[in-house]
């Protein structure tokens, strides 16, 4: 088949790598081929081939079942009619347009002059550097037929009914300058050496640390507290004056990761392991209540309701449901999932049809991590059905590297629910099993076949490190190395990445409803929380990505250097745009003295005023103008928003722009001037979700106007106009629920404000200054 504008790539037997090229000097006269038989003349593919390409830009066609664009055009009967083409004629035309689009056109060259090399008919693509490998662990699909792919493609995954469940891909959000992405990707055999050293320079500059030269930065705007800037890892930052380091008190838990004790202790905090004075802690998740008892300056690690997506269960049921809203082709990335034991019956009506086809099953316990209680089955028989769990269709082609399966773990930071902050780590992990993929049935059982968990895998003896982060080598790499090895074949990385922004947003998006209203019933402060999540995502032979899971505590630890390598800038990134401030426990000559030794101005420790959800009777008033249900288009509110902003909106902007000004290498996915399509997936119109979106929109190409704006507001102090309620809003416990995680209230010894009485700090395994100075303090008092 031939793509329109440029020449297509054909879609290969079974959408399994292999190709057929087109000629690139007579696309509008290339045949739409209905089971490899006949091509239509120049004359009845003109008017088919010229509306397929003006709506190249909007419509993306449903390349995972192949249906056809003609299902989202007014004229598809005529269309057909006029021309003389069958759906599947007019679906296999349309999709080697799409390919083309998709495969840069030097790479088209490329593969119509090299042929796919032969393990390109395995099930899985694999994208082996070289030979055949082992053909028997592999089905495979006839290669003569140009619509093959189609065909096996609409078999690949069934629909418990013709109007369920059918495993379509998403639809794409237009990304800037990138064009929507097509589904049907060639493989092409390994180009130049020079793309993988560039990529690797690109790698180095992902994972580059920020090198602070002081311990404060101040706020891009007046009359705002300066914030903590954190070091990496594997040095230490700039020097702390001694009076700012006494009231710099991280408390010490048992789930603390190393990574992360690290950072801080190269920072200037001090690791504390009974206090009830701290200022910040990474600890394990609680229940949402506890949330209330966090005081103004203290910040946690978790976010309330963060399980409505963090747990397989309930992740199911709030993309179930949106799907259910707005349609499989936006939010069909996850496969066909049934929660036991409340959809058994379910389960039960469908299997029979299932298990002719000798389907396969994954079944998952709903809230474990690290492959824990995770099988493969294809039998009733081989699962429990009376406790807790996830049964869902097991991807069956999935794209393989070297004849391996492997997943992508990916690093979001959610820093706010209302309004929605949402940031990616550009860089991450692909992790690969440790044995070579087969769809036999025998191999079910092969755990370290059929799951990438490096806690699985590192125990098998095929298990390979990769000591080398910027090579494409061992069993678990960088997702910049994965990104080398992909362009190399001719894959597109750039809008696969944006594929993944689009994935991970809705994900977001979809249990956003539980989590604003967790938020909003337990969070006193926006100061108090932010969450980071881990993505595993897994891509099938169409580059098609899966959501497989999302990790509330994605597993830090850091054995490889290579782990180190990704890890450590991430939680670097990571606490310095959650925007960390000195705690208000210092009076005002210390204040004084700490801002002439590093020469700052302006307020110097954390003002809760500045992070209150307590709003004025006028601010109430605009919150309920601007998210009146009577709104219903976007322009309705664009520019009035922004007309008057009062002391709650300039906070809220303010917050985000210091944010962003501090994110990187985490690249903010949301808000931005593009993302307001997805707030029609929010159940109920948020305020400073407009708000933002406004913002965005006047100022994300004028960023330096806005902040201009911003900084005369602040200047006159207008930001910290707040009501009385704001003021006294403080949580009345002696004790918050995190300081009782571990240990029960006699064990604990109530500390006053007077910065080191009762605190047990933790030194440093290397003996730092700091940690020994500190130890000294305390011994004195």
């Amino acid at each position: 088949s031939g793509g329109g504008g440029g020449g297509g790539v054909a879609s290969g037997g079974g959408g399994n790598g292999s190709s057929l090229s087109a000629n690139t000097s007579n696309a509008t006269n290339a045949a739409a081929i209905n089971g490899g038989a006949a091509a239509q003349s120049t004359a009845d593919k003109s008017y088919i081939g010229t509306t397929t390409q003006k709506a190249l830009n909007k419509i993306i066609v449903n390349q995972f079942h192949a249906s056809s664009l003609l299902n989202h055009n007014d004229k598809k009967s005529e269309l057909l009619t006029q021309n003389g083409l069958n759906k599947t004629a007019a679906t296999a035309y349309e999709t080697s347009v799409y390919a083309s689009q998709y495969m840069p056109h030097d790479n088209r060259t490329y593969h119509n002059r090299h042929p796919i090399a032969d393990n390109s008919s395995y099930v899985g693509v694999s994208l082996a550097k070289g030979g055949d490998g082992d053909r028997s662990k592999h089905s495979t699909t006839p290669e003569d037929d140009p619509c093959a792919a189609i065909d096996d493609v609409n078999d690949y995954t069934d629909s418990d009914s013709d109007e369920d469940y059918t495993g379509h891909p998403f639809y794409l959000i237009s990304d800037l300058n990138e064009v929507h992405q097509s589904r049907n990707i060639r493989y092409l055999p390994e180009q130049t050496s020079n793309d993988v050293t560039e990529d690797s320079e690109a790698d180095t500059e992902v994972s580059e640390y920020f090198k602070p030269e002081c311990i404060l930065s101040p706020s891009i705007f007046p009359n705002v507290p300066p914030y903590l800037n954190f070091s990496s890892h594997a040095e230490k930052g700039p020097a702390v004056p001694p009076t700012l380091h006494r009231v710099l008190k991280w408390k010490l838990s048992p789930v603390m990761p190393k990574i992360v004790k690290r950072v801080v202790l190269n920072s200037g905090f001090r690791i504390i392991k009974n206090t009830t004075d701290w200022m910040a802690v990474w600890e394990k998740h609680m229940k949402s209540p506890g949330f209330r008892t966090i005081r103004s300056h203290q910040k946690y690690n978790h976010m309330p309701g963060s399980f409505r997506i963090g747990r397989k269960d309930s992740m199911w049921r709030s993309i179930h449901n949106n799907m259910k809203k707005f349609g499989k082709k936006e939010f069909g990335f996850m496969q066909k999932s049934y929660v036991m034991p409340d959809d058994l019956e379910n389960l039960r009506q469908v299997w029979p049809k299932n298990a002719s086809r000798l389907t396969k099953w994954i079944v998952k316990p709903p809230a474990s991590a690290r492959g824990t209680g995770i099988r493969i089955v294809n039998k009733w028989s081989q699962f429990p059905k009376d406790r807790p769990l996830v049964v869902q269709k097991y991807i069956e082609r999935p794209l393989l590297i070297n004849d391996s399966k492997f997943d992508m773990r990916i690093y979001v930071v959610l820093t706010s629910i209302n309004p929605l902050r949402i940031y990616m780590y550009k860089d991450g992990l692909a992790r690969f099993a440790s044995v070579k993929y087969s769809s036999e049935l025998t191999s079910l059982d092969d755990r370290c076949m059929h799951l990438t968990n490096y806690s699985i895998n590192k125990f098998s003896q095929n298990y390979s490190k990769n000591e080398d982060f910027n090579a494409c080598q061992g069993h678990k790499w960088t997702l910049q190395s994965l990104w080398s090895c992909l362009e190399t074949r001719g894959v597109n990385t750039k809008r696969l990445w944006a594929t993944l922004r689009n994935l991970v947003i809705k994900a977001i998006v979809s249990g956003e409803s539980g989590l604003n209203r967790m938020y909003r019933q337990n969070v006193n402060f926006r100061y108090n929380c932010f969450e980071l999540f881990g993505f595993d995502v897994l891509l099938d032979e169409n580059l098609v990505p899966w959501l497989l899971e999302i990790n509330i505590s994605p597993s830090l630890h850091s054995e490889l250097p290579l782990d180190l390598h990704v890890k450590g800038p991430l939680i670097q990134a990571v606490l310095n745009t959650a925007l960390y401030q000195v705690p208000p426990k210092l009076n005002e000559k210390q204040q004084k003295d700490i801002q002439q030794e590093l020469n700052l101005t302006g307020p110097l420790c954390h003002d809760k005023r500045i992070f209150t959800t307590c709003l004025t009777a006028e601010e109430v008033r605009k919150h309920n103008q601007f998210t009146n249900r009577s709104i219903e288009f976007r322009e309705e509110y664009l520019e009035p928003i922004l007309a008057n902003l009062l002391p709650d909106d300039v906070r809220c902007l303010i917050i985000s722009e210091d944010e962003l000004a501090r994110c990187a290498p985490l690249e903010r996915i949301f808000p931005t001037a593009d993302t307001h399509t997805y707030l029609k997936f929010v159940d109920n119109p948020r305020y400073y979700n407009r708000l933002l979106d406004a913002w965005e929109t006047r100022y994300g190409d004028f960023r330096s106007q806005g902040i201009d704006l911003l900084k005369r507001y602040c200047a006159e102090g207008y930001h910290l106009n707040v009501s009385d309620a704001a003021l006294e809003k403080e949580p009345d416990v002696a004790l918050t629920e995190i300081d009782m995680l571990h240990q029960k209230k006699s064990e604990i010894t109530l500390v006053p404000d007077n910065n080191t009485t009762g605190d047990s700090a933790l030194a440093s395994k290397a003996g730092s200054p700091e940690s020994t100075a500190d130890t000294s303090v305390r011994s004195q008092h």
